[in-house]
């Protein structure tokens, strides 16, 4: 029996083409709220890029910044900040503005300059523009993710500079960077464990390669139709795409729903 779902936001909840949630997901939420299925969601954003979700419905939990900040209302869960060391590393590599790269506090973040890979991302989450800091605030401050904006090609302008960190990447213009101990599945065990459910009572749904540990770690992972080559592998099952109703057809494939 399922008791817990845990939903990615871009590409999942989220469509990345309209910036909505489609009114499929809506009313199987209210569905699975009324038979009592614990909900939540678990993103690589930082709380302040939630606000949208947070008034659409009453999630029980969050696991934000790819687990490193978890909280139910006033609560917090787990909270794993960055070691010193990364952060110097990240901050030595990205200080001569070799890459555009966001810092991601507990509630604000920053970014030390924006270039077109910077804007193009903003441009397809619709998030709005963080300002520009002198990064050098990173190390008096508890940074719990950042966003180098590299690709494949250019990853290495960060790798070769900063071993104590782990990276992660859902998006072909940039990389999460995480502690080197973080990921998704570290949050997910935080919010099963403060309610009393099993990994294999709960589901998860996810588009990107951030999300793999989190569908490993519950006893159902659901990949979403547009999803990574290596999460559909890998994945229990794969769904249609979030503008294909894919979160309420797999609900129903399950039947739980």
């Amino acid at each position: 029996m399922i008791k817990a779902i845990f939903f990615d936001v871009d590409g999942t909840l989220v469509s990345l083409r309209t910036h909505t949630v489609p009114q499929s997901t809506q009313n199987a939420l209210a569905r699975l709220r009324e038979k009592g299925v614990k909900l939540f969601v678990a993103t690589g954003r930082p709380r302040v890029m939630l606000s949208h979700i947070e008034q659409l419905f009453p999630f029980d939990g969050w696991v934000t910044l790819n687990g490193q900040y978890c909280y139910c209302g006033d609560k917090i869960l787990r909270s794993c900040p960055m070691e010193r060391r990364a952060v110097e590393e990240l901050v030595s590599a990205a200080q001569d503005h070799s890459f555009a790269c966001m810092f991601i506090e507990g509630e604000e973040f920053y970014t030390n300059y924006i270039d077109e890979h910077t804007h193009q991302y903003l441009v397809d989450l619709d998030i709005p523009v963080p300002p520009v800091r002198d990064i050098s605030r990173a190390l008096d401050h508890d940074i719990f993710q950042a966003n180098a904006f590299l690709t494949k090609e250019t990853e290495r302008l960060l790798l070769d500079k900063a071993p104590h960190i782990q990276v992660t990447r859902w998006h072909p213009d940039f990389l999460d960077v995480l502690p080197a101990a973080g990921g998704k599945d570290l949050g997910v065990a935080a919010m099963l464990a403060h309610f009393q459910i099993a990994p294999q009572e709960a589901m998860a749904f996810g588009d990107g390669e951030n999300d793999l540990t989190m569908l490993l770690h519950v006893g159902t992972g659901i990949a979403m139709g547009e999803s990574s080559p290596v999460l559909k592998e890998r994945a229990d099952y794969v769904t249609s795409g979030v503008d294909e109703d894919g979160i309420l057809r797999a609900l129903e494939h399950f039947g739980v729903l």
